[in-house]
């Protein structure tokens, strides 16, 4: 990859976190605790993929998704302009779900992405995707039918931001297949070892 690109998307990364914690702590200040505590949540997630140092392209994305689809929560754009829904789903769903998949690759959990079938990269990174988009519905159902707060759902809103989801992770493992193979392409291959005289 190329490291000039590479440098790039880690300084937006960390400068999306700075923007994320200036965020929360005027949410705090000016809009009350509930968002500002949201906020700080998403900003400490959004530590994990500093910390296990993923590919800083896939750290920018969601350094950058994830803040955007929790102020559509907040702002009630969901609610406003219904289109919102079905791209942050699409979009942030795949972007988280590239950085689980390259944070569970540098555990014993996961071989190393060089190392595994592109089927399986894009197989992978589908159901991570998926299993985030499951606990994300039953998190909905929690807070509407056991804590009685309002939130948009339903068996159609559901489906759809499932088919969403889905449709992101396809994308984020065909981009993480992409991104193995150029990877591969301009990594320089190292020169044997000269042969020890006799």
């Amino acid at each position: 990859m190329n490291s000039g690109i590479s440098r790039t998307a880690g300084l937006l990364a960390d400068l999306s976190r700075l923007v994320l914690l200036v965020g929360t702590i005027a949410a705090a200040i000016t809009v009350g605790f509930a968002d500002a505590a949201l906020f700080a949540l998403v900003f400490a997630l959004l530590l994990l993929p500093r910390l296990t140092r993923i590919p800083k392209p896939f750290d920018l994305a969601v350094c950058v998704l994830l803040p955007i689809a929790t102020l559509a929560t907040t702002a009630d754009w969901y609610r406003r302009f219904a289109w919102t829904d079905w791209a942050m789903h699409c979009l942030a769903t795949g972007a988280v779900a590239a950085a689980a998949y390259l944070m569970l690759a540098g555990t014993p959990l996961l071989p190393p992405l060089r190392d595994q079938r592109r089927s399986t990269t894009v197989t992978l990174t589908v159901m991570i995707g998926l299993t985030i988009g499951v606990l994300w519905e039953f998190c909905e159902w929690f807070f509407l039918d056991v804590l009685s707060v309002p939130v948009g759902v339903g068996y159609r809103d559901t489906i759809a931001d499932l088919a969403m989801d889905t449709l992101g992770s396809l994308i984020a493992g065909a981009a993480l297949v992409a991104w193995t193979a150029r990877a591969a392409d301009t990594d320089p291959v190292p020169e044997p070892a000269p042969a020890l005289a006799p």
